[in-house]
């Protein structure tokens, strides 16, 4: 028979592990920016690649004072910038006071979304530079081409995304609030908008963001100003600096951007994610 242990294991219960603690969740962005530009300093500073072809971060910054200090050809940087918001407010905004409308018609109308919704899978696809040249030949080359190119290129991911936020609708809502005796227009007021709305802004946030690519090269061609103009410009006289410089400010507005929008979801879809 073997023998018994002299002494039994202990059974106090172990002491509880410190939960790790975390870094802010912005200081990671923060961090990774940092990174990003030490790593620019150094491919810069040691010559990995020409300073030609890619300036310093202190270049960069004194193409900024310059601009800033004197302009670009004729343009301040901020009549550039307010010129670029401009074309982009003007056919986002258009396609969004028209395409959500019609995206809740398609979503209610069967008819409706029958007829209309391979015009909008037709469009959806296609690049939005493909009907630059014909913009160009019907509307001249002023704002409204460039204001149209950038309406195509929102409107068709609005209507598609307000159709198919309103299909998508519960009907166990609407039979409830029917049963409440709510009228057809309550319903759409109370019920079936405020489900559609997550989708619809979800849809404005990627019109958005497909509408501000595209306003880069609409004013590549036949503009006087905006960033995207400078941008090519800058590239025929070779002016790296002031093309990086852009394209950082590019970057900039269009986070600013989609905070702007992201804000305003957040404000009036407050529901969102409490189904």
């Amino acid at each position: 028979m073997p023998d018994l242990p002299l002494s039994l294991p202990s059974l106090a219960p172990a002491a509880p592990r410190r939960p790790r603690r975390h870094l802010p969740l912005p200081a990671y962005g923060i961090g990774a920016v940092a990174a990003m530009l030490i790593a620019w300093w150094a491919v810069s500073g040691g010559r990995l690649v020409p300073a030609e072809l890619l300036p310093s971060p202190l270049q960069v910054w004194d193409a900024l004072r310059e601009v800033l200090r004197e302009g670009y050809r004729g343009t301040t940087l901020a009549e550039n910038v307010l010129s670029t918001l401009g074309r982009l407010g003007g056919g986002f905004g258009l396609a969004a006071l028209t395409g959500v409308p019609l995206g809740l018609w398609m979503g209610r109308n069967r008819i409706a979304g029958a007829a209309i919704d391979w015009i909008i899978q037709f469009l959806r696809p296609l690049p939005p530079l493909s009907y630059m040249i014909l913009l160009i030949l019907w509307l001249g080359t002023g704002d409204a081409s460039k204001t149209a190119l950038l309406f195509l290129t929102a409107f068709p991911i609005i209507v598609a995304a307000s159709a198919a936020g309103l299909r998508g609708v519960k009907r166990q809502r609407i039979q409830a609030a029917e049963a409440l005796g709510a009228s057809p227009s309550q319903v759409f007021r109370h019920v079936v908008l405020p489900s559609a709305a997550p989708m619809i802004f979800t849809g404005l946030q990627i019109a958005l963001a497909a509408a501000f690519s595209t306003v880069v090269s609409a004013e590549l061609m036949a503009a006087s100003d905006g960033l995207g103009w400078m941008v090519i410009s800058a590239s025929h006289f070779l002016r790296n600096d002031i093309i990086i410089l852009c394209i950082l400010l590019l970057g900039l507005l269009g986070i600013a951007l989609a905070w702007a929008l992201r804000a305003l979801d957040r404000h009036l879809v407050h529901w969102r994610g409490r189904d």
